[in-house]
């Protein structure tokens, strides 16, 4: 037999994987049935990685494994939810984490028709593709692979709300490569949504013996699962991770102080406008103190946020942002100038449009680093670094390359290239009364060549006696025709 009968191809397991949903299509909305199929997923990688996954024990009669052997019984939703429930119970870190899934749930049928469903689930799951013990011994990435296989279809099919929670993963991957994490480093995402940013940071030092903690807030409830599913199914611990507002709320707090970190990484909501700017006016951590943001464009209350949560001796942050940012005036303005002339921003980096899902404009990276050495900051555009898709573009490993070492070579006292990147001085940035657009700071337009009027007359002229060398030849042909 050959190799691919018994180990199945990356490919092969998201196919089947994404199949495996045929059970809930048509039955629950696209938001429900996203919940439905990674809440499964998750209980039965969980039952496969038994004794493999920290500190998470599966209590007695509630594996995947159990619930197989009884998929005759007469109620098998109210088994399932059964077996999720004593699970997520009996462990702390599974708090509540299945709590949105009841597959007893009219939705799927009255119970003839929903126990039909879910054998079929639990069929699907059984397949030599969907074999998670066996990748936990021999590679694990093919189970990560599919799990972020999923999230990105989900993403994908959702329309403008397709970005909000998730990440692309070559956006994760050139976040991490920047943020250069270590053993030691605590990591932050004030907004996780799906989990996507820490995991790529985390899984850049993770390795046997490495040392991180990682850290997160988001407000919905099921991202919030959904995002601590990620972190277990990457088996990447400690971590804390708490449910609420960040801006309103921050949940991370020591002492009535907002707990400080060595990297954050965050692909915040584009233009958050839950911001209530009286209750700004009165917080307690001082997070507004350089200006209170607009009600209706919240971005920099996350960007403040960030800022007052880092290590002060060696923070370093990335955060997703839309362009306008960059250049909007008023209060954005003035919270844009302090941040500069703090020192506290490194590098802004222009995105390719069309990368993230649900919107086709173009975003940015603002790279933030508490422990700068001098006031130039780094702009690039990469806005033409990726491959076209018909749904969405892509940054290929060699776009990521180009940005990472454009960064390293700016950190080496370098950094500018010609029609891509610019090291600005502060001087240049106060002339542009602190304008952080980055066609200000890089020239990407091709300049035309000069137009030779001598050369082009020389050739009209040569054209011309060669035509008239041509009318004469004709003629003479003509004459000897006798026309």
């Amino acid at each position: 037999m050959s190799p691919e009968i018994h180990f199945p191809s990356q490919d092969n397991v998201n196919a089947t994987v994404w199949a495996a949903g045929e059970s809930f299509r048509g039955a629950l909305g696209l938001q429900e049935y996203k919940k439905y199929l990674l809440s499964f997923f998750f209980f039965k990688y969980l039952g496969d990685a038994t004794g493999k996954t920290g500190d998470i024990t599966i209590p007695d009669k509630c594996s995947f494994d159990y619930v197989k052997a009884h998929k005759n019984n007469a109620d098998l939703g109210a088994l399932l939810n059964k077996a999720m429930e004593k699970t997520a119970a009996e462990n702390p870190s599974l708090k509540d984490i299945f709590s949105s899934i009841d597959f007893t749930t009219e939705k799927l049928g009255a119970l003839k028709e929903r126990n039909r469903r879910l054998r079929k689930l639990i069929a699907d799951f059984s397949k030599k593709q969907l074999d998670f013990k066996s990748f936990i011994d021999r590679d694990r990435k093919i189970i990560t692979h599919a799990w972020t296989y999923l999230l990105e279809r989900f993403a994908s099919n959702a329309g403008k709300k397709g970005g909000d929670h998730y990440t692309p993963e070559e956006v994760n991957i050139l976040l991490a490569k920047l943020m250069m994490p270590k053993d030691g480093d605590s990591i932050y995402d004030p907004a996780f949504g799906s989990g996507s940013l820490l995991a790529g940071v985390a899984t850049q030092i993770h390795h046997d013996g490495a040392v991180y903690k990682m850290f997160g807030q988001e407000a919905d409830q099921d991202n919030f699962d959904i995002g601590r599913m990620n972190m277990i199914i990457h088996d990447l611990y400690p971590y804390k991770m708490e449910k609420g507002d960040t801006i309103r709320k921050p949940a991370l707090v020591e002492e009535e102080q907002l707990m400080k970190f060595d990297i954050i990484v965050s692909n915040p909501p584009f233009s958050y406008e839950n911001f209530n700017t009286k209750e700004a006016g009165k917080d307690p951590f001082h997070r507004f103190n350089r200006g209170i943001p607009p009600s209706a464009k919240g971005n920099y209350a996350f960007i403040l946020h960030i800022l007052e949560s880092l290590t002060p001796e060696k923070g370093r942050a990335g955060v997703v942002v839309p362009h306008g940012v960059l250049f909007r005036l008023g209060t954005e303005k003035t919270i844009r100038e302090s941040i500069v002339r703090d020192n506290l921003l490194e590098a802004v980096i222009g995105l390719p449009a069309n990368l993230f899902f649900g919107t086709g404009i173009s975003a940015a990276i603002l790279i933030f680093n508490t422990a700068k050495q001098h006031q130039d900051i780094l702009f690039i555009d990469a806005g033409k670094e990726s491959e076209n898709g018909k749904k969405q573009n892509r940054m290929r490993q060699q776009h990521i390359s180009k940005i990472v070492d454009t960064f390293d070579g700016f950190l080496a006292g370098g950094g500018s290239m010609d029609k891509y990147s610019r090291r600005a001085s502060l001087y240049e940035i106060q002339r542009n009364d602190f304008n952080l657009s980055i066609s200000r700071y890089v020239d990407t337009t091709e300049r035309k060549k000069k137009t030779d009027i001598y050369a082009i007359q020389k050739r009209m002229e040569e054209l011309e006696k060669e035509m008239n060398r041509a009318k004469s030849e004709m003629n003479r042909y003509l004459k000897e025709l006798e026309f």
